[in-house]
């Protein structure tokens, strides 16, 4: 009794599913990147204004419920986030030494002095007053 050969097989080879399945995930991963960017759309044109705060607020999205935001001074930039499963506290703020967003562990005090900004609830510097007409 002979045995049939075997009809060729039709459809796509062992190479034609691997690039299928590559430029599939590539599209999934192009489109996961559009919708987070979407998403985000809000904190790129805070980043342009105040890159601290919208650098502390990345930080607090995307460690998932990880920090939350325990104190803010907009004024001043500079914002202090408490890792909510330690407890341990880290403070952002903008840097006039580095011209950047920076990061030091604990509250506003671990802030370094010669790099501080001013005190939030110092008293803004009166105007000096206007002369007098004909002097």
């Amino acid at each position: 009794m002979a045995i049939a050969p075997t009809p060729p097989t039709k459809g796509l080879g062992v190479l034609g599913c691997l690039g299928v399945g590559c430029g599939g995930l590539i599209v999934l991963i192009i489109i996961g990147l559009m919708i987070f960017g979407y998403a985000n759309k809000d904190l790129v044109e805070l980043k342009k204004t105040n890159p601290t705060r919208a650098e502390a607020l990345m930080l607090v999205r995307i460690s998932f419920g990880k920090y939350q935001m325990v104190k803010e001074d907009d004024a001043n930039k500079r914002y202090t986030l408490k890792e909510v499963a330690s407890g341990q506290l880290m403070t952002l703020y903008w840097s006039t030494k580095q011209g950047k967003a920076t990061i030091v562990a604990g509250d506003f005090s671990a802030i370094p002095a010669d790099d501080a900004p001013a005190a939030p609830d110092a008293p803004a510097p009166a105007p000096a007053p206007a002369p007098a007409p004909g002097n």
